[in-house]
């Protein structure tokens, strides 16, 4: 059972019937490219956030070298609060399929992330510890701590 749970699931362009299925019953979509791997599952009946949610979560974000660039989790933090609209692209898919409690690994191609632009770092930018080089696949490790509803 635990290989199950460890399992890391592959989504690829064959995923569209089981996606317009998604989509008909309300919740996200997964986008073909992205990788997830599930490390912990919260309860069966939190609510999956939606696009003008308000998510708390913990994070960690690393470039495929392993090198971390952003993360709320260091020593302990108190989790950070995005919107999920206002998050990139594969992490606004993965987060509408994911519940609190849950603690996912993702790996997002650049397309989904930063794309060929990348990302420098500002100083006022809290979240953004270090550069994102062009078109870098990134691997977060996300716990989705709680959903507060917005304007949807």
């Amino acid at each position: 059972m635990r290989a199950i749970a460890a399992a890391v699931l592959l989504l690829a362009s064959g995923a569209a019937a089981s996606g317009a299925a998604a989509q008909a019953a309300g919740r996200a979509v997964m986008l073909p490219g992205i990788r997830y791997e599930v490390l912990a599952s919260g309860p069966a009946t939190g609510a999956h956030p939606q696009r003008g949610d308000t998510v708390s979560m913990r994070y960690v974000g690393r470039l495929s070298t392993s090198e971390i660039f952003s993360t709320s989790a260091e020593g302990g933090a108190q989790p950070s609060d995005f919107k999920v609209r206002e998050v990139i692209p594969g992490m606004s898919a993965a987060l509408q399929l994911m519940r609190p409690g849950d603690r996912w690994r993702l790996t997002l191609p650049a397309y989904l992330a930063y794309g060929a632009l990348g990302r420098h770092h500002v100083a006022a930018d809290r979240n953004l510890e270090r550069d994102i080089p062009p078109d870098a696949t990134l691997v977060f490790e996300v716990e989705l701590v709680s959903v507060t509803g917005g304007a949807r």
